[in-house]
């Protein structure tokens, strides 16, 4: 039993050593591929330049939505320019208080009282002005609505309802589908730092360009309104709006 166990053993030996040594096998040839693979190996590689493309695309449009906001800031600052060139004509324009002699001075009180009093009749004369300006709009008489915002601008532009007063020209010009100078007009209203205006004229640039007929800057300011306004009551609307360009 154990002589055939040793033959076994040794014939099992004799054939691996008579066994051919393997050869390395020769590289793939691409005619050899299966059509199957071949079919596969496409499809990924039109995957990747696709793929691509769109990142290309994603870019283009970030440039150009950067190219619309800096325009609209450059505009905004124009605007700022113009209105400090504003006050500081006015500034000049007033006349200027000359010294009083020592023997008047005891009236330096009475005058400043007075002034006082002008103040606060500016103030109130100025929201007046507002109200009255509103009416003309809401009652469809743009034109008078126009005249009285651009007087409470002049008289009042520091005031607290010079924002709106702004903001309202603008709607004013869009009541009259003047559309071009509606949009400058909604433009100024970010000249205006603490004004709670800013998503309400965001949006109507964004319609300004819709009826402009200008797909992309109103898709810019549709999206600008959504990274810049996360939380304004625009947001669902300008979500739709942006669905309804083919976005």
């Amino acid at each position: 039993m154990k002589s055939a166990k040793s033959a076994l053993v040794l014939a099992l030996g004799l054939g691996a050593c008579a066994a051919p040594p393997q050869t390395e096998q020769p590289p793939v040839q691409w005619e050899d591929v299966q059509p199957e693979e071949k079919s596969e190996a496409l499809q990924a590689l039109e995957r990747a330049v696709a793929a691509a493309y769109e990142r290309e695309q994603a870019m283009a449009e970030r440039v150009r939505q950067l190219e619309t906001s800096n325009a609209q800031l450059r505009q905004a600052l124009r605007a700022l320019q113009s209105q400090s060139r504003v006050l500081s004509a006015r500034l000049d324009s007033l006349p200027r208080r000359r010294a009083m002699p020592p023997r008047v001075a005891a009236n330096t009180s009475v005058r400043a009282t007075q002034t006082d009093t002008t103040a606060n009749v500016s103030s109130s004369d100025a929201f007046n002005r507002y109200q009255g300006a509103l009416y003309y709009y809401r009652n469809k008489q743009y034109d008078r609505a126009l005249a009285e915002f651009d007087r409470l601008l002049q008289e009042a532009p520091m005031s607290e309802w010079a924002d709106n007063a702004q903001f309202w020209k603008g709607e004013c010009y869009y009541g009259l589908r003047k559309y071009q100078q509606a949009l400058i007009e909604f433009t100024k209203v970010f000249a205006f730092s603490n004004t709670d205006k800013a998503d309400d004229a965001q949006i109507k640039i964004a319609r300004c360009h819709i009826a402009l007929e200008e797909r992309d800057r109103a898709l810019a300011a549709l999206r600008k309104l959504l990274d810049e306004y996360p939380d304004s009551e625009y947001v669902p609307t300008a979500r739709e709006q942006i669905k309804q360009l083919g976005d």
